[in-house]
Formats: C-alpha cells, sequence, structure tokens
C-alpha cells in the first residue's frame, strides 16, 4: 500500500458500534448462528456496514483509486518481526503473539492508507471444528512417518482474514493448432496400429469469468490448498463488526499486479476451452498460439476468514491453515523417506510392466484442412493466490 498524501483524509469507524446498547457488552459475531450476539445479554444486532451492497469496481479507474485511499481511523497495524505479516487491530485489541507463525516479535507500524475491502465472507467454521478438521486431516497423511500420527503436538488456531482481490472479465481468444485424426492400419507383418493425421485449425473461443480469487499476501504460501471460496454467494458488505475477536491482514500485493495472476488463470481455461473445441472434430488437439483479449474488467477487495496454527514433531515446527468457510485444510507435514522410495520402486515396476505388454508403435501424417470454432463460455469463480 502506499503513503499517498492522505494523512488529514480518514474513514471513522465507530467503536460503539461493537458494543451493546442495552448493557454496554461486546457484541461479537456469532459463527453457528450467523448473528452478531452481545457476549453479556445475548442481545443479537445488525451491525450497520460501509455500503447495502458489496460494489465492483472498474479495473481501469484502479490507479486513481489507489492514490486516493485513505487510512481507517481507529485501526492500528502491527507487524510481526518474524514473518513480515502485517495485521489490523481494533482499539480495544491486543496482538502478543502473531496469528501466523505465533512469533511474539510484535511491533506498532505507522497506519496506511489502502483501499477498504468492499466486502467479507464471514467465518462458517468455528475453531472446534477447525481443530476436528484438522485431526482428521493428520490422519489421512500418507507417507508420513509411523509414529506421527500418534506424537504430533497440536498449536492453539488463530482466527484471521486474509486480504483478496476478485475479478469480472469477459475474455475472448483466438487460437490456433492442430487436430489429430486417427486410424487403423497394418504394419509389414500385419499387426495393426494407430497413426494419427494432423490437420491445421483455428478458431475463437469466448468466456466470461465471475469473481477470480487472488490473494494479496505476500506471505501465506499454502494458501491454494484451502481454496476455494464461495464469494458469489457468500460475500456480505464490509462492516469492521466481523472482525470482533480476530485479526485481519493488510494487503501487500496492489491489484493491478494480481491482476496478472488472474490473467495467466483465465488464459490457462481458455486454452483448455480451445482444447475442447478442437476434440469436438478430431481425436487428439495442439494450441500452437493463443491470443487472448479482456474486456469489462471489473474487480473489489475482500476479507475472507481461516485458522492458522502450527503443530510440532520431533522438535520441528509445521504450519497448517484450515478455510473458515469450509473446513479444507492445508499445510506443511513431515514425510517418510522410506515409504516414498518404496512406493516409487513399487511404481517403477508397474510402468515397465505395463510397458512391456502394451509397447507398440504409431506414424503421423500432415493434410491440409481448417476449421473455425467461436463462441464458447465458461465460467469460473476461484483462482489461487500470487
Amino acid at each position: 500500500m502506499n503513503n499517498l498524501q492522505s494523512e488529514e483524509k480518514t474513514v471513522n469507524i465507530d467503536a460503539q458500534s461493537f458494543q451493546c446498547q442495552s448493557c454496554g457488552g461486546i457484541m461479537k459475531f456469532h459463527i453457528q448462528s450467523q448473528k452478531f450476539i452481545c457476549s453479556s445479554c445475548k442481545e443479537e444486532k445488525d451491525l450497520e456496514t460501509l455500503s447495502d451492497t458489496v460494489r465492483e469496481y472498474d479495473f481501469n479507474q484502479y490507479l486513481q483509486r489507489e492514490k486516493e485511499a485513505v487510512p481507517f481511523e481507529g485501526l492500528a497495524v502491527v507487524c510481526c518481526q518474524n514473518c513480515g505479516l502485517e495485521i489490523t487491530l481494533g482499539e480495544q485489541q491486543v496482538a502478543a503473539t502473531c496469528p501466523m507463525c505465533a512469533s511474539t516479535q510484535i511491533a506498532d507500524v505507522k497506519q496506511q492508507a489502502g483501499i477498504a475491502p468492499e466486502g467479507i465472507v464471514p467465518f462458517k467454521i468455528d475453531r472446534h471444528d477447525a481443530q476436528n478438521k484438522f485431526r482428521a486431516w493428520v490422519k489421512s497423511r500418507w507417507f508420513a512417518p509411523g509414529d506421527f500420527k500418534q506424537k504430533y503436538g497440536e498449536g492453539a488456531l488463530s482466527g484471521m482474514y486474509l486480504p483478496f482481490w476478485t475479478y469480472d472479465a469477459s475474455v475472448l481468444s483466438s487460437y490456433k493448432g492442430e487436430g489429430g485424426k486417427h486410424r487403423k492400419v497394418k504394419d509389414e507383418q500385419g499387426k495393426e496400429k494407430t497413426v494419427t493425421d494432423w490437420f491445421p485449425v483455428s478458431g475463437v473461443v469466448t468466456s466470461f469469468f465471475d469473481d477470480v480469487q487472488v490473494c494479496a499476501s505476500e506471505k501465506e504460501k499454502n494458501i491454494q490448498g484451502i481454496l476455494p471460496y464461495n464469494t458469489i454467494e457468500n460475500t456480505k458488505p464490509y462492516s469492521a463488526g466481523y472482525l470482533s475477536g480476530y485479526y485481519a491482514e493488510v494487503y501487500k500485493i496492489k491489484a493491478d499486479k494480481a491482476f496478472e495472476s488472474a490473467k495467466q488463470y483465465m488464459e490457462e481455461k481458455m486454452r483448455s476451452l480451445a482444447v475442447d473445441k478442437v476434440l469436438e472434430e478430431y481425436d487428439e488437439s495442439r494450441i500452437h498460439s493463443l491470443d487472448t483479449k479482456y474486456s469489462n474488467i471489473t474487480y473489489k477487495h475482500l476479507l475472507l476468514p481461516l485458522w492458522s496454527s502450527a503443530f510440532g514433531y520431533k522438535g520441528r515446527t509445521y504450519n497448517y491453515l484450515v478455510n473458515g468457510e469450509t473446513g479444507k485444510v492445508n499445510g506443511q507435514r513431515p514425510y517418510s523417506v522410506a515409504k516414498i522410495a518404496a512406493a516409487a520402486l513399487a511404481g517403477l515396476v508397474a510402468v515397465i510392466i505395463a510397458f512391456s505388454v502394451f509397447s507398440g508403435g504409431g506414424d503421423s501424417s500432415y493434410s491440409d484442412d481448417s476449421s473455425y470454432d467461436e463462441d464458447s463460455s465458461y465460467n469460473d469463480a476461484y483462482y489461487a493466490e500470487e
């Protein structure tokens, strides 16, 4: 985020919005009921949001909007001196340890300007369920040391929100390549084999992508394993009240840089569409070139929930994450070299046997033909991290 001449501009967050109007207790988001409930008198309340809807913004105007971004008054930013994670804290919050790496090396940093979140996906998996999901994940690990499932030590889970950019875009790709048709022939010994005749092909495929997700954190490398989030159906208008009791990371990857990752994802999907289009008329497909154009691009800044912790095994620490919406788990884990070697040897033997049974040759020829493929569509809401 840039510190761009916005010192006098602030967005006010009313600290009283987190207090119960009946008894003065703290209002917190209750995961099971998906409502805000007073921790003292149990009164329910709908917290005010910055907007009634989750707005999409024109990507062409992003840089100007980033320059005009303002800091939030009432939110402090602290930085972990060990892993570099920056998180926001409310006026009543204190961070004694980093929610990502569990380090106690926490220091205050100057609040910076940035684009406020447009929306948030609230937690649906509570701490107890997340811990059970992790234990099931441990039990399902292949190639783990024999005593791992009995001797690992669990750490305490920390709930936090990670920053994401999501993108919508209309995409058109022109492709050129080859389509292959199979035919059976007999060799000199009378043995039947398959040969492939290749023909030039070209065409156009189109698609609309909705909520392509790119993580805006530079520190979290295990995030891909817990995606996707259902941002299309479960995103709520942002309210700082959702953060009561949780941490929220400050985005480090700006939307223009993150869009390059989104484009890579969309191009891969467009290439797949082109392959599928060729395979409608041919037995095989080779795409040699793809010219992709993007239009009607919009974006938004979201906060998405996760549980983060670490576990110990034989003197080493391994970090893991649990998706706070779906309960999907991913993280580091120990491996057994002996088990991996045994599996690799078994696989090699199987390949040798299969090759000896099914080995055979094939020839290729080339003919002149072309086709024009047009107007496919694809919709996918999810994308992994930068």
